[in-house]
């Protein structure tokens, strides 16, 4: 069900925001010419950054007055469109206003208000695989230990344990990361991640309703050279697609070895900021 692009600007605002407040810009992102040498492909450890990053374009676009159509912000990165909601997903899952008919039904909080964070403009946590979305913007660092593989996305400062030694446990506590767990097929890293509480967007752009507490994520991460890795995900939701999987969704990586991941808090202050100067549509000249 994606929409739109003039239905989605709140959703630009955070993201070109939570971009502007970092030095994003000032960091210089390794390009993957780099000359072919010896690897372990099992070794995803480092930060990692897609090879054009930034929201300049977005910026641009905000000088001119038509951010909020979003066309150069982000380029769709799936393959396959999204199955069709199930009549419950419909009923429980879409956001209010996300839709191009604005409709005013959807989940949302005990006043009412939206529960599509972009909308209400608070800083609740993002997960998985929304992040990937935000890696445009932001990098992320794989760190690797005997029992697991961290990930910490510069993004808002989240993380999460991929666990290399262990199943689901029968018992989850729900969250907005899920629980991960790990297994190497061959040199692909399969991350397998259940345990959501559906309180979160599935992406930020393009996808007008929330997962449900069923949804079921598959990560296949592999290094294809010494600076760059590739994912390939698959989205599954038995409550809102039914038995059909969501995939297609690729994406590349490049190795940055003089880059740390900084400081990203996300803050309702500074992301209204962010809009007043790039979202609102620029001043005509005077006759």
């Amino acid at each position: 069900m994606l929409l739109s692009f003039k239905f989605i600007a709140p959703a630009v605002a955070l993201i070109a925001a939570l971009s502007f407040l970092v030095p994003v810009l000032g960091q210089a992102p390794a390009k993957s010419n780099q000359k072919a040498a010896a690897f372990n492909p099992r070794d995803l450890s480092g930060v990692w950054w897609v090879e054009d990053p930034g929201p300049e374009k977005l910026m641009a676009r905000g000088r001119r007055g038509d951010a909020s159509k979003c066309q150069t912000c982000h380029v769709s990165d799936h393959t396959m469109p999204e199955p069709p909601l199930t009549p419950w997903a419909q009923e429980h899952l879409i956001v209010p206003d996300a839709t191009p008919e604005g409709a005013a039904h959807g989940p949302a909080n005990a006043d009412g208000a939206s529960m599509r964070p972009a909308q209400r403009g608070e800083c609740d946590p993002i997960g998985v695989p929304a992040q990937f979305w935000y890696s445009q913007l932001a990098p992320f660092e794989f760190v690797a230990t005997p029992r697991r593989i961290f990930q910490f996305f510069e993004n808002r400062r989240e993380w999460r344990a991929i666990w290399m030694d262990r199943a689901h446990p029968a018992s989850l506590d729900q969250g907005y990361m899920g629980d991960s767990i790990g297994k190497w097929d061959g040199n692909t890293l399969i991350v397998d991640t259940i345990g959501y509480n559906g309180k979160d967007m599935i992406e930020p752009v393009g996808v007008g309703h929330l997962m449900s507490d069923a949804f079921h994520l598959i990560e296949r991460w592999q290094r294809v050279s010494r600076g760059k890795i590739e994912l390939d995900a698959t989205y599954y939701d038995q409550k809102a697609w039914g038995d059909k999987p969501w995939g297609g969704l690729k994406l590349e990586f490049v190795i940055q070895p003089s880059m740390q991941i900084e400081e990203s808090y996300c803050s309702p202050q500074q992301n209204a900021k962010f809009e007043e100067r790039f979202m609102k549509p620029a001043a005509k000249p005077s006759q």
